[in-house]
């Protein structure tokens, strides 16, 4: 099926045609300047390049389209999308608003069915909602990225797509984080369930006892999933340079020898096998904390528990880690006299760093 018939198939009634991507028309302009393309190349005959003052000659309507009338077109369908998907967003924030508002009033009683039940048919709308507008946004990033994707194969002689796309790429409505809307829906969704804040210990562990469940999930379904999960359990909060989200990027830089020994004994899930690595959040190359980390796999039946120990480093000590010149005595140092911790924490940390040093 061609992609402008995906597209009409797939327009929200509740939207409007209006509201999507001219999908049709760009293809139209595309095609016009894609024939008089041809038509310029094909025009060898010496008859076609002479007039006549004499004769009358008939003007197609179509030489009036030009290159400009496309990227105009552009233009003017990227700002309308951006401006919808914004003013869609700002309406769920007000209706999420609406809902707090009456779900934190005195004389709102959660434990009554009627009132709990009408909080949480609100919720759930909001969410649909947000879900839907989601579809509104794939559907159009794709469209436009078709179109574009089409006018460079037919009009050679004026590519675009790499200009729109970066510019795409940095508008609001592609990288616009509105993870505070999951975030509010899973604390009006904690609420209505009467969850209790859990116990911050606080600390920075080196060492992590845990099994986890791992899922490839498509990016047009994180938001579904995250909805799934959030009417069940709360998210939980990341800190990231911007605040707090429900999400964050993870770089991580994966070390091991020419015989990619680590790799293969983690893949073979041999007994002890290690994985050494860097990581790092948010976008782009690491400026502020890194973290060294190494996970060490051990058979369920041997009666051990699979675990992984880190230790944290600045960007700029990256270097000395990977060269062995970390100078980890006058950091065990400023860690007992100036960060307080016990003899017995300074020592754990000093033999792990010692060791991942070592095999690095």
């Amino acid at each position: 099926m061609k992609y402008r018939e995906h597209l009409k198939e797939n327009i929200s009634p509740e939207f409007g045609e209006a509201a999507y991507l001219a999908y049709g028309e760009l293809d139209d302009v595309i095609r016009i300047l894609s024939s008089k393309s041809t038509a310029r190349n094909a025009d060898t005959d010496r008859d076609k390049r002479t007039v006549s003052m004499s004769i009358t000659r008939t003007l197609s309507g179509a030489t009036s389209i030009t290159d400009e009338a496309f990227f105009s077109k552009m233009d003017a369908e990227l700002s309308k999308v951006e401006q919808f998907t914004l003013q869609q967003v700002n309406k769920l924030r007000e209706e999420i608003d609406a809902i707090e508002k009456d779900m934190y009033d005195k004389a709102t009683d959660l434990s009554d069915s009627g009132t709990h039940s009408k909080i949480q048919s609100k919720t759930d709308a909001v969410a649909a909602e947000f879900l839907h507008l989601e579809k509104y946004v794939n559907l159009n990033f794709m469209g436009f990225h078709k179109i574009l994707k089409k006018h460079d194969k037919y009009v050679p002689s004026n590519p675009c797509k790499a200009f729109y796309v970066a510019r795409m790429h940095s508008q609001a409505w592609v990288r616009g984080d509105y993870s505070d809307v999951v975030v509010r829906l899973s604390d009006i969704y904690s609420s209505l369930r009467g969850d209790h804040t859990a116990e911050d210990k606080g600390g920075d562990s080196q060492s992590f006892l845990r099994q986890t469940s791992k899922y490839w999930i498509k990016t047009e379904d994180v938001s579904a999933v995250k909805y799934a999960v959030l009417k069940h359990l709360p998210v939980f909060l990341q800190k990231t340079s911007t605040g707090e989200s429900d999400a964050q990027l993870t770089n991580s830089v994966y070390l091991d020898n020419d015989q990619l020994e680590l790799y293969h004994g983690r893949l073979d899930k041999q007994q002890g096998a290690i994985a050494l690595r860097l990581r790092w959040y948010g976008t782009g190359e690491p400026t502020g904390l890194v973290f060294v980390e190494r996970k060490t796999h051990r058979d369920k039946w041997t009666g051990e528990t699979s675990a992984k120990e880190r230790f944290i480093i600045h960007a700029s000590e990256v270097q000395s880690v990977l060269d062995g010149t970390y100078p980890i005595a006058a950091k065990k140092k400023e860690m007992l006299e100036k960060k307080g911790a016990s003899q017995q924490e300074a020592d754990d940390w000093e033999m792990l760093v010692t060791e991942i040093v070592q095999v690095i």
